[in-house]
């Protein structure tokens, strides 16, 4: 992955994000991915239901997204490796019996987030302000 050291820096709610992961934040946010910080500190975004292991992160430059994904057996794996490679156009990084990695451009993730469930639904609200008005 890359090196976290960045000269700028931003501190949001106690949180110190740099440059290079800023991009990702805000290119989640724009899509309704579900983003999160990971244990050590760097900003995924992750699936729900029953496969919470699959994950977006970031780490090879701007404009590049790696997607992790493990499966419970060699079968369901290798299915999905094939659909993430064959009809999405994704990379194979690292490949293993039952989890890998992939790379693929930025614009080009978004079907592949809505497939593995780590895009939210679209907003039931229209206009949200009403909930962030101070009473």
């Amino acid at each position: 992955m890359a090196s976290k050291k960045s000269n700028n820096t931003k501190e949001k709610n106690g949180d110190v994000m740099t440059d290079d992961t800023a991009w990702f934040k805000l290119f989640c946010k724009q899509n309704r991915f579900r983003f999160c910080m990971s244990e050590d500190n760097w900003p995924i975004a992750k699936s729900i239901g029953k496969w919470t292991e699959d994950q977006f992160f970031e780490g090879f430059g701007e404009g590049v997204i790696g997607i992790y994904v493990r499966r419970d057996t060699k079968m369901q794996y290798t299915h999905l490796r094939k659909r993430l490679v064959q009809k999405f156009g994704c990379e194979v990084r690292q490949d293993g019996e039952t989890e890998g990695t992939f790379v693929i451009n930025a614009w080009s993730a978004i079907p592949v987030a809505k497939h593995l469930k780590i895009a939210k639904g679209r907003a039931k609200v229209k206009n949200p302000d009403w909930l962030h008005r101070d009473a």
